[in-house]
């Protein structure tokens, strides 16, 4: 009977079962998960099955009583804001895994839990060293996708606090499960476990606006075992929750990362992740010849369109550390090469992890060369730019002045800086290599986007601002003031004598006049 029914729909069954109560299906030779009835519970109205590892440090000094009462206010706050979407049950015997070394786990380490629940959560209690101050460290384990989540701390600031300190840190470490329905609109439509369960107040509500999720594919393989692949480098931001859908944004450095186009049965599922209290290792090696990318500036931006920040520059070995931001949420890295030509770009959240990841990039050695000069270049515009427009401003106040002298002076000054023809000449020589090297060489590209609007940009700048208009004009006041000059002592020698003025008579009396 079972044969009959159609492939996908057996396929998404038997994921939908592995999420939901199969543990350790995540390995390939791990054996198939069973189908559950269709009366199975609908995933949206399926509750958390949470089992919380509570282990503390002698120094935390949280005997029996003191955590009994820890642990009860703890479920009390979690009743009483999130409601019946976790179920929590406390382990009588915490696992050995949970004590101070819970950042070095890994997910292969795990193993032994009990299968009915789909969260295990290790939790350990420590004092501050400094502060004296209850601290609470942990990690949640997803059973169904063997995902070990990024260590969360939380600090308490007093005895008191430390059920609202501990009821945060849970909160901090819970992620939600669901599966990829969908896409519509460039976005992903996700179904997500016990989102319609009503929530006891908003801190309970299972996803809200904002929430990240990482996207997994589960492979049906020929054996019927399922294969977990994680898809890199690519994050669901929650838009909208309408009912138990989830409408997400997808961040991906891929063009179509959640495509249909596979080989073998497959579906696609999601979990939610935080950023954690670690720092994020990246190491950037050759693509080619495996060495380190050291001396590449990495820059980081939150996703989508935040203000760019420069991280810092790769060492030697082509490492460097990317601590978590004060949005904790995704951002984007760039790999430069020149400060200005992209290796690589990427979305990462910062803390999810604190295993050092490899990434290869194509160094573009020629790219990276031409981009050198070609900033040098600018350099030596932008200096142009800003000397012609000062000696344009003083000429200004010299013609407004009618210092006809030191006007002179200033277009002396302007005739010594370089025409704007051997930037412009410059800038074709270096074009035309380039594109000669780009027909030569197929190793490498040469004339990557970013340096092809690199030259666009030259080009406009020179046409715009290193234009001598204004030269010309000043230059032109200069000679009709000089023209005028020349021309009035000959106006005034070809001009006719004045005649000259009549001598007035003088009257009066004579010798012999009487």
């Amino acid at each position: 009977m079972d044969r009959q029914r159609p492939l996908v729909e057996r396929v998404t069954t038997a994921v939908l079962a592995m999420l939901l109560t199969v543990f350790g299906a995540g390995a390939a030779q791990d054996p198939p998960a069973p189908a559950p009835t269709p009366e199975a519970e609908p995933l949206e109205n399926r509750p958390y099955r949470i089992e919380v590892h509570l282990a503390s440090d002698p120094d935390a000094r949280l005997d029996s009583a003191r955590r009994e009462e820890l642990v009860a206010r703890w479920l009390e706050m979690v009743r009483r804001f999130v409601g019946p979407a976790w179920s929590i049950k406390l382990a009588e015997r915490p696992s050995p895994l949970v004590g101070r070394d819970l950042e070095r786990l890994k997910a292969e380490d795990l193993g032994g839990f009990d299968t009915a629940f789909d969260k295990i959560w290790l939790v350990w209690a420590s004092v501050d060293a400094e502060s004296a101050s209850l601290v609470f460290s942990g990690r949640e384990y997803d059973a169904s996708t063997r995902w070990l989540g990024p260590l969360q701390r939380r600090r308490a600031t007093s005895s008191l606090d430390g059920p609202r300190a501990l009821f945060q840190f849970t909160r901090d470490l819970f992620s939600p499960s669901a599966l990829i329905v969908g896409q519509e609109g460039g976005r992903a439509l996700l179904k997500v476990q016990g989102a319609s369960i009503p929530p006891a107040s908003d801190l309970g509500a299972v996803a809200v606006k904002g929430t990240t999720f990482i996207p997994l594919r589960l492979i049906t393989m020929r054996d019927q075992s399922i294969q977990i692949n994680r898809i890199a480098f690519t994050y669901l931001a929650v838009e909208s929750v309408e009912g138990a859908t989830a409408r997400c944004a997808i961040v991906s450095a891929y063009r179509d990362p959640l495509s249909q186009r596979f080989a073998r049965p497959n579906t696609l599922a999601a979990i939610g992740i935080k950023s954690g209290d670690v720092a994020l290792r990246l190491r950037f090696v050759d693509k080619t010849t495996k060495d380190s990318a050291a001396g590449y500036t990495l820059t980081e931006r939150p996703a989508p369109d935040g203000a760019v920040r420069v991280v810092g520059m790769t060492d030697r070995s082509g490492r460097i550390t990317v601590e978590p931001g004060p949005t904790r949420g995704v951002v984007k890295l760039r790999l430069l090469a020149g400060d200005s030509e992209p290796l690589a770009e990427f979305p990462i959240m910062p803390g999810e992890s604190a295993e050092e990841r490899v990434i290869t990039v194509d160094p573009l050695p020629l790219a990276a060369r031409y981009q050198v000069q070609l900033d040098a270049l600018r350099d030596a515009i932008v200096d142009q730019v800003a000397l012609r427009g000062r000696l344009e401003r003083l000429m200004q106040v010299r013609l407004e002045g009618e210092d006809w002298a030191g006007l002179q002076a200033l277009l002396k000054q302007y005739d010594l800086l370089p025409p704007p023809s051997s930037f412009a000449e410059t800038l074709k020589r270096l074009k035309d290599e380039a594109t000669k090297l780009s027909y030569e060489s197929a190793k490498t590209t040469v004339l990557t986007r970013n340096l092809q609007a690199e030259f666009s940009e030259l080009e406009g700048l020179i046409d715009g601002y290193l234009g001598d208009d204004a030269y010309k004009s000043f230059a032109e006041a200069l000679r009709d003031k000089k023209k005028n000059e020349a021309e009035a002592p000959k106006e005034r020698k070809e001009a006719p004598a004045a005649p000259p003025a009549a001598t007035p008579s003088v009257k009066g009396s004579g010798a012999g006049g009487s």
